[in-house]
């Protein structure tokens, strides 16, 4: 047992310490979250290279600092070696740095907590020796975990974006009260295991709330920028559904006074080869008792008819009445967009084809589509998933829909059936006053 326990320490003195070990390892974990810099694969070794010369200096008393300090260092070093290898701002890499930091904390005081208990529960102290077999096991399943958790969170995230004030205050609140509380509360304690114990299950429970915390944070930005770029989209629609009223009135207009002249006999042939080129569009108008229902299904009616994809569509357009005429547009518009952008590369011509209904039930308005697709749609939470590379750019959509049908109570379901893609929202229609 003693000549493991020696090569347990030799790895640990190899790397600094105890602390720098667990802090590497972790770091590893987090290797391919950013994009690197040019020459990383030197960067990263020299600046870890400097960490670990940091804590030789330190252990044999030529750079003397407080233990707490040296934490604080530590994790400043970190931030920097972030900085210096990775391409990230300074908020991406204090974020980064305190989720290693606290992954090892978290690691550390769970390997102490499960040793401290063996002790108390046995009541003999020389089973300490013990530690050193048990915290590389609860190292590497620590770092297992902390791989599909916070790890591969961050991956998905892509862009990590943050409310700057509160990740320095998460960064800097949780660096100092761990490495104090840690070391000093132990210091005051060391003679009471059972305090010892509840001290570090404190700290690790600190330590989880704290990086729950922030990828909290994390997520109430993105969340907070995607509405905003919802909300951005609804009003560009909402511009659109103007100016796509405003050109079918003109057309309208045009015809209507074209026909009352040719009914007092007057032949306008300057007219006629003028909504010549509006006769396509003539043909896609929709009636269905609702103007902004209306432009929308003529708009993608006309779409469809140059795509050569065949329109179905049924539609009341009184049962769609009580939403407001940008919403309809907007909804409508990309379901119908979304169904297009499937089929418009299909070659067999048999599957090039749309169905739409609009119907009320009861007090309900309920809205489908249905289209053929070629390939499995991804439905992740409840929503499609593009297949677009470009994803932060990319599936707003089916986002902006939802967001409609919510605003109105609504549910929206999107799911495939026999390599058909359907899309049903149900929206309450409100009781009139």
């Amino acid at each position: 047992m003693s000549d493991y326990v020696k090569v347990v320490a030799f790895i640990f003195d190899l790397c600094g310490n105890e602390f720098t070990t667990q802090l590497i390892l972790i770091a590893l974990l987090y290797i391919s979250v950013f994009k690197k810099r040019s020459l990383f694969y030197v960067r990263y070794p020299l600046c870890f290279a400097v960490i670990i010369g940091l804590q030789y200096l330190q252990r044999f008393g030529l750079l003397p600092m407080p233990v707490p300090l040296n934490y604080i260092l530590i994790v400043a070093m970190l931030t920097a070696t972030m900085l210096i290898c990775y391409k990230t701002n300074i908020i991406q890499a204090m974020f980064a740095s305190v989720c290693i930091y606290g992954g090892q904390h978290i690691i550390s005081n769970i390997s102490y907590v499960f040793i401290f208990s063996i002790m108390k529960l046995a009541g003999k102290m020389d089973l300490y020796v013990y530690y050193y077999v048990v915290m590389p096991l609860i190292m590497a399943a620590g770092m297992a975990v902390t791989y599909i958790f916070p790890v591969r969170a961050i991956m998905r995230k892509g862009e990590l974006k943050f409310n700057n004030l509160i990740i320095y205050y998460f960064a800097v609140a949780f660096v100092l009260v761990a490495s104090t509380l840690t070391h000093y509360g132990r210091n005051a304690i060391f003679w009471s295991l059972e305090g010892v114990i509840y001290l570090l299950v404190i700290s690790t429970l600190f330590t989880c709330s704290t990086m729950l915390v922030g990828f909290m944070n994390l997520s109430k930005k993105e969340l907070e920028e995607e509405n905003a770029i919802l909300q951005e989209l609804l009003h560009k629609d909402e511009q659109r559904y103007e100016q796509a009223k405003l050109s079918g009135e003109k057309i309208q207009i045009k015809y209507h006074d074209m026909k009352q002249r040719m009914h007092h006999g007057i032949v306008d042939y300057e007219s006629l080869k003028e909504v010549e080129s509006d006769s396509e569009i003539i043909k896609s108008t929709y009636f269905t008792g609702n103007n902004a229902l209306d432009v929308i299904l003529s708009e993608k009616a006309l779409m469809c008819e140059r795509l050569g994809i065949r329109f179905i569509c049924t539609a009341d357009g009184a049962a769609i009445d009580f939403m407001k005429p940008h919403h309809i547009y907007s909804f409508v518009g990309n379901a119908l967009e979304n169904a297009v952008e499937s089929l418009k590369d299909e070659t067999d011509e048999s599957l090039r084809e749309i169905t739409v209904s609009i119907t009320r039930r009861e007090n309900t308005c309920i809205i489908k589509t249905v289209n053929y697709v070629k390939h499995r749609v991804k439905i992740l939470d409840g929503m499609p998933v593009t297949i677009k590379s470009d994803m932060e750019n990319h599936g707003f959509g089916a986002k902006s829909m939802k967001s409609v049908v919510l605003k109105y109570g609504g549910h929206i379901s999107f799911y495939e059936e026999d390599s058909n893609f359907i899309m049903i929202a149900m929206i309450p229609i409100p009781q009139k006053q």
